[in-house]
């Protein structure tokens, strides 16, 4: 059999390290159903969040810097205490982890994102050559919620998961049949496919690590109330406390295969047509069988992530400035708009469209100083300003599900010796639904054979002829035409 001419190649250490692959992730990323998916999770998530801070702020919010105290208080192992403030849970919680993630990818470098955390957040100046402070800062961010905030968190957790269960898989699936295939499918199919693969595949495949963990752990908690009972706890949990080893050597395999496999999950789904298991079977057995290839993987591609995310945002905060300043002009030319209590020459569209400095793109205006009708063109700039500034993260969320399966195809070709064209396909399911065999015509006169959703031509061959008959002897008609 001839070599696969995409297999790793020993000789060629680009190949090895999967880049010319992983560069193919911003040609998938850029596809706009993929950004137009993420972009409508991200409306979903930030309406999730706004209607839980409204619920959760009827008894006061919390401070713009109150992530900034934990972890201050953590890393110093001192106790926290929460600052009251005016701000919701989710607002304060996503402008850490956007601080974080900016720092993390060195969009900050351009200071062209969308809004800085006021308090001055986790992240300073001289941070910002260190991805593990960053990723720590995620860490604690998600902690903080966890530890002050649970109730708000399982409910935040729950929607969340739904939400991006459902757009992360189809983005996921349409990257898949993409990268595979070269196959570009309908925004209709991806979503006909995440439905189809919602509950028993994407939204349970994260769960199953975490349940395991908690049903281990109550029960470590129970032997820790056998421990309590006089003379024959101490021996029964004596004797048996080897178990409770392993158990928290289980529980350390499933937590850790989340943080390192878990992004690999929703491809598996993807890619196979699997069940919520074999997801998570698949995602922590790459994981841990090439951790040195998955480790490489994530570094390449976050470093590529990092500078796509940097023209994105140059290319985001060029076209924002250029709109604002040339349509300023034609508001106001030579500043000849005379507004205020000192009626000073003033830009209407600063008005409308304050600017926020290089650190932000958008900022509302000072409703008190517009017009009863000025109101509405002050929110829609605002409502467009903002669709665009969504559209860039929505590009970043389409990255990192696109990389993600394009890490997974590599992973699993490393692995399993899988070609990376292998991907699961509706025919595929046709034929197994039917039950018919996939390498073989289901009768001898069949033409073609479905395999894998492709049509492998069979040539037709006539049958032989019956034993009792015999084909006549050219050579003696041959001997005596020559004759």
């Amino acid at each position: 059999m001839a070599e696969d001419s995409r297999s790793p190649d020993q000789s060629s250490w680009l190949e090895a390290a999967g880049i010319p692959h992983i560069l193919r992730t911003l040609g998938l990323a850029v596809h706009p159903a993929k950004v137009g998916m993420a972009l409508a999770a991200l409306i979903l998530t930030f309406a999730l969040g706004g209607v839980l801070d409204l619920l959760f702020k009827a008894d006061g919010g919390v401070s713009e810097s109150a992530v900034s105290h934990f972890v201050a208080n953590q890393t110093l192992h001192q106790p926290y205490e929460e600052p009251s403030g005016e701000l919701g849970i989710f607002r304060v919680w996503r402008d850490h982890q956007k601080q974080c993630i900016r720092g993390l990818l060195g969009g900050s470098l351009l200071k062209s994102s969308a809004g800085t955390t006021p308090g001055g957040g986790f992240i300073e100046p001289r941070s910002q050559l260190y991805p593990g402070r960053h990723l720590a800062g995620m860490g604690y961010g998600v902690w903080w919620m966890v530890s002050e905030h649970f109730f708000y968190f399982v409910l935040f957790s729950i929607g969340t998961l739904f939400i991006w269960s459902w757009g992360g898989g189809a983005i996921c699936r349409m990257a898949a049949l993409q990268f595979a295939n070269d196959e570009k499918i309908t925004l209709g199919q991806a979503n006909r496919y995440a439905r189809a693969h919602l509950i028993g595949g994407f939204a349970l495949a994260p769960c199953i690590p975490v349940i395991g963990a908690i049903v281990i752990s109550i029960l470590l908690v129970i032997g820790g109330l056998v421990m309590r009972i006089p003379v024959l706890g101490d021996f029964l949990a004596g004797t048996a406390f080897f178990l409770a080893l392993l158990a928290g050597f289980i529980v350390a395999i499933l937590l850790i295969g989340l943080l390192v496999g878990g992004h690999l999950f929703w491809p598996a789904v993807a890619v196979e047509g699997q069940d919520a298991y074999d997801a998570f079977s698949r995602g922590l057995s790459y994981a841990f069988s090439k951790p040195w290839k998955t480790l490489l993987y994530a570094i390449i591609t976050t470093v590529f992530a990092g500078i796509c995310w940097i023209i994105v945002n140059f290319f985001t905060y060029a076209a924002l400035a250029v709109t604002r300043c040339v349509v300023s002009f034609g508001t106001s030319p030579f500043g000849w708009w005379n507004r205020g209590s000192n009626d000073d020459p003033v830009s209407k569209m600063e008005l409308l469209w304050p600017s926020a400095g290089l650190d932000a793109l958008h900022a509302w205006p000072q409703w008190g100083e517009l017009a009863w009708y000025e109101h509405y063109s002050g929110f829609v700039i605002g409502l467009f300003v903002l669709l665009v500034i969504g559209l860039m993260w929505a590009f970043l969320a389409s990255f990192y599900f696109s990389g993600s399966t394009v890490i997974y195809f590599l992973l699993r070709r490393d692995v399993d010796k899988t070609d990376l064209e292998d991907v699961f396909t509706e025919e595929e399911k046709e034929i197994e639904s039917a039950g018919l065999p996939e390498s073989a015509p289901t009768d001898a006169g069949d033409a073609s054979v479905p395999v894998l959703g492709e049509s492998l031509a069979v040539p037709q061959s006539s049958p032989p002829p019956p034993p009792s008959e015999s084909p006549p002897d050219d050579s003696d008609n041959n001997s005596s035409l020559g004759g």
